[in-house]
């Protein structure tokens, strides 16, 4: 494998480290705010694929079978809440601050038919809600609005100070 190779594999992988990191950092939130069994210590938080309780469901890095063939299937986090019977559809990226909203654009097109598929198959009204973080913190005006549509007591710089320290201990 070439240097040019080498440097874009570690570079993808700590790009994912970051986004994996933030997004624990959400289903923390989201667990202990319906009160899911888990660590207190958001640090030593590792999400399980399915968490839920007689409220919610909550679906971490888990791919989404559906009936027609759709590219992404695979969000960070798919939050049911069974009361309601909504919930939105979160994914997690870590950008440059300068490419936020492309990427935010990027993230709701992405989801689009597994929102569609996902509302037919489970009679749910799904959503979709993109996180995205700057590298060095940034956050786009749309982000305010995209935490309250997740369930939890969700704090930006909760999520910040997570990417904060992923980036700056790798």
């Amino acid at each position: 494998m070439d240097q040019q190779a080498v440097t874009w594999t570690v570079q993808t992988e700590a790009c994912t480290r970051q986004d994996n990191n933030v997004a624990a950092a959400i289903h923390h939130s989201i667990c202990q705010h319906y009160e899911i069994k888990m660590t207190d210590n958001i640090w030593l938080h590792k999400p399980n694929p399915v968490a839920e309780n007689n409220k919610i469901k909550v679906l971490w890095d888990f791919e989404i079978r559906t009936n027609r063939q759709i590219q992404a299937r695979r969000p960070v986090l798919v939050v049911i809440d069974k009361q309601t019977k909504e919930g939105p559809i979160i994914d997690v990226a870590i950008s440059h601050d300068t490419h936020i909203v492309d990427k935010e654009r990027e993230k709701m097109e992405k989801y689009q038919d597994l929102i569609l598929e996902t509302q037919r198959m489970w009679s749910i009204k799904t959503r979709i809600v993109p996180i995205v973080i700057g590298a060095l913190g940034a956050t786009s005006n749309n982000l305010e609005k995209h935490i309250q549509d997740v369930s939890g007591k969700n704090k930006i710089s909760n999520w910040q100070r997570q990417q904060y320290l992923v980036v700056h201990t790798s």
